[in-house]
């Protein structure tokens, strides 16, 4: 039987994912980078008043000309009500601040630099210009947005902008979503703990670690990290209790048919429907993606580099998506620096770099190489076929989550 492509796979990982319906209240202070559960909204036009965007003079527009001068009958500053205490005389005007109130007798502001900026006792101007017209150098209300205006959506994953808005709106706490929980299962015989000194045949656990902290910059609150032994009843274990806290189980490696991959009878116990098993890609081939009755489940093959690679293809999109936000990964169009063969197979999705705007795909070990991707900053999707991808051949590129 034949594997999905990539796109096949996704599609069917990402119909099976339903978005987590459970709201939190958070502060400024933490909310950046959540994702807004409900619409923020004006509570008054923006700006609430017309307000002068120049440090000068408020005048009627149709007063000016080039060399007449005003006399300055009041100074309006920036917290003031915009209320002048002096009568509108034709052919005056008034001094007023950047941000202060437009006195509702005049029309236009004229900034200082086009003017004399008045004789020394400040009472008269002379203006140096006579293109002034109504409106000129004012932010009139409502010109943002008028009071009832969906300022952000609900959705939206909360940026600094956000929050001054928020803040300028009188939103002082978020409604948010509550991050996806995660738990991550690392397994094998021959992995130690990173603290630990190896014997010849063993090797450290950097899986857990490098899980871990992706699925945090996803977006997610990881609960545990627990390495399992090849051991069944271990494994079954680690899996049912992982599966009773967690909205999304990740586990690395054990997901093959080799005689001590015992993750898939661990599933199978724990009543897992499974919606991918293997993907013809390059690495991450064994990745599998299924559903218990509260969790997605989300097996990563052992090899760091597919672990890494799946986690952006697949990992990202299932988090967005149970966040209730948009799933589409965002890919680029960039020309590759030097040739490249791809694989005859598979789609291959190569560990990359970028220099001066082109792609360079480092040499590899393959899949178990993590050192090679130390310089890479994303993921170069190589099409199936046997054909050599030559120089300043566009590739789409998708960038890793920092």
């Amino acid at each position: 039987m034949s594997l999905p492509s990539y796109n096949e796979a996704l599609e069917t990982v990402l119909r099976i994912v339903q978005p987590i319906a459970i709201r939190q209240r958070v502060m400024p202070e933490q909310a950046l980078g959540r994702v807004l559960a409900t619409d923020i909204v004006a509570d008054r036009d923006l700006p609430p008043y017309n307000r002068s965007q120049m440090d000068g003079y408020a005048v009627v527009a149709s007063e000016v000309s080039r060399g007449v001068a005003m006399e300055v009958t009041d100074r309006i500053a920036a917290g003031s009500d915009g209320v002048t205490n002096q009568k509108q005389k034709p052919h005056t005007c008034v001094a007023i601040a950047t941000g202060a109130p437009i006195p509702p007798q005049y029309d236009a502001v004229v900034q200082h630099e086009l003017t004399d900026r008045g004789d020394l006792e400040g009472n008269n101007v002379t203006f140096h210009t006579a293109d002034v017209t109504v409106g000129k150098a004012i932010h009139t209300q409502g010109a943002d947005a008028t009071k009832g205006t969906v300022l952000i959506h609900s959705g939206a994953v909360i940026a600094a902008q956000h929050i001054g808005i928020a803040a300028t709106v009188g939103v002082t706490d978020f409604a948010v979503v509550r991050k996806p929980k995660v738990a991550v299962l690392t397994s094998g015989d021959e992995v130690i703990s990173p603290t630990q000194t190896p014997e010849p045949h063993q090797i450290r656990n950097g899986n857990g670690p490098m899980i871990t902290s992706l699925f945090e910059t996803f977006g997610c609150e990881v609960l545990q990290q627990i390495h399992v032994n090849d051991d069944l009843v271990e494994t079954k274990q680690a899996v049912s209790k992982a599966l009773q806290i967690c909205d999304l189980l990740v586990t690395v490696g054990g997901i093959s048919v080799g005689e001590k991959d015992f993750f898939p009878q661990a599933f199978e116990s724990a009543k897992v429907e499974f919606a991918v098993e293997g993907v013809a890609m390059q690495p991450g081939k064994p990745v599998v993606v299924g559903k218990s009755d509260r969790a997605v489940v989300f097996g990563l093959p052992g090899n760091p580099v597919s672990a890494l690679a799946c986690s952006h293809l697949f990992g990202v999109p299932i988090v967005s998506k149970l966040l209730g936000t948009d799933p589409t990964l965002r890919w680029v169009q960039l020309p590759l620096a030097t040739s490249v063969v791809p694989n005859k197979h598979r789609t291959s999705f190569r560990p990359c770099n970028i220099v001066d705007g082109k792609i360079n795909i480092p040499s590899w070990q393959g899949s178990g190489d993590l050192a090679h991707t130390s310089r890479t900053v994303g993921l170069a999707q190589l099409p199936m076929g046997s054909a050599e991808l030559s120089a300043g051949e566009l590739v789409a590129v998708l960038l890793y989550v920092n």
